[in-house]
C-alpha cells in the first residue's frame, strides 16, 4: 500500500511503525499523531499483533491497547477516511454459518478474534460516519517473508523440505492476492465508501489443490507430510455480494496467476 500511494499519487505519505510510533506507548504515540493529524488525512491502519504463536489475553490486551491510544493521540476532527483492518477471525473459528457475508452474527472463540471485534466497536463510536472496516481471510504475495501459508509451501517446495498438512488438506480456504487488496483499498478511498466489507475472492480452494497448483507451476514433486488430529476441521466460504455491490466488474487474480507471480519473482530474486 505504502509504495503503491507513493507511486501513483502526489500524495504526501506517511508510513508509520512500531520504531517510529510505538502505538503501545501512549505519550510517544501521541507526540508523533498529533503532529501528524494537524491536517485533514486519510489513515490506514494495519498494526496488529497476530494470533501465532499463541492466541493468548497478551494478544488482547496488545491490540486493545494500541487503538484506544491510537483513539486518544489523534486530532479526530481532521480524520476524513479512517480504513481499519480488521480480520475474518471475528466470525469465530469454526464460523456460525458456512457461507459467510458481513452480517453474519460476530462471536469470536479466541483472544485475537475478540481483540478485533472490540476494537471495530471502539472505532464505530469514534468515527462512524468515516469509517471503512475492511476483513480479509488471507492475503498473499512477493514480499510476505513467507508468512502466508501459499508463500510458505512455495519456499518448502523450493527448499524441497515437507509440507505438513492437517487431516488430509480438504479444508477450503480463499486467498487474496496482495495487489487486489492494494487496488480494492484505493478504489474505496477515492469513492468514500464508509462500510464494513470483506475483502475475498468469492472461490475458495482446498489446501491440496493449492499445493497442486504450486507443483504445476514450480515442476516440483512436493513431499507431503499428513497430520491426523482431534481438531475438527472447517472450511471458509465467502459471499461477495456486498462488494460486488461497490466493485462490479472487479477481476481478482486467480491463484494460478498469483502463485505463478510468486515464483516468478522468487526465481529472478535468487
Amino acid at each position: 500500500l505504502y509504495e503503491y500511494f507513493k507511486k501513483k499519487y502526489n500524495y504526501s505519505i506517511i508510513g508509520l511503525n512500531s520504531d517510529n510510533c510505538n502505538l503501545l506507548n501512549f505519550s510517544k504515540c501521541k507526540q508523533v499523531l498529533k503532529k501528524n493529524t494537524r491536517e485533514k488525512c486519510t489513515i490506514i491502519f494495519l498494526s496488529t499483533f497476530g494470533r501465532f504463536p499463541n492466541d493468548d489475553y497478551s494478544v488482547y490486551l496488545k491490540n486493545t491497547t494500541m487503538i484506544m491510544n491510537f483513539i486518544n493521540s489523534i486530532n479526530k476532527k481532521n480524520i476524513d477516511h479512517l480504513i481499519f483492518f480488521s480480520s475474518t477471525c471475528i466470525y469465530g473459528r469454526p464460523p456460525i454459518k458456512k457461507i459467510i457475508n458481513e452480517d453474519v452474527h460476530c462471536k469470536p472463540n479466541g483472544y485475537y478474534g475478540l481483540s478485533k471485534f472490540v476494537s471495530e466497536e471502539l472505532l464505530k463510536l469514534e468515527f462512524n460516519n468515516n469509517l471503512t472496516i475492511v476483513r480479509i481471510p488471507g492475503v498473499y504475495g512477493e514480499n510476505d517473508s513467507n508468512k502466508s501459508i501459499i508463500s510458505s509451501f512455495i519456499d518448502k517446495a523450493y527448499s524441497n523440505k515437507s509440507i505438513m498438512i492437517y487431516d488430509g488438506g480438504k479444508v477450503l480456504r480463499d486467498y487474496v492476492y496482495v495487489s487486489d487488496v492494494v487496488q480494492i483499498i484505493d478504489k474505496i478511498i477515492l469513492k468514500k465508501i464508509f462500510t464494513t466489507i470483506n475483502i475475498a475472492t468469492g472461490k475458495s480452494k482446498t489446501i491440496k489443490d493449492i499445493i497442486k497448483i504450486i507443483e504445476k507451476f514450480s515442476k516440483n514433486k512436493i513431499k507431503i507430510k499428513n497430520i491426523k488430529t482431534n481438531h475438527a476441521q472447517f472450511d471458509m466460504k465467502f459471499n461477495i455480494l456486498k462488494l460486488r455491490k461497490y466493485f462490479k466488474n472487479y477481476q481478482f487474480t486467480t491463484l494460478d496467476s498469483g502463485i505463478s507471480k510468486i515464483l516468478n519473482y522468487k526465481k529472478n530474486y535468487k
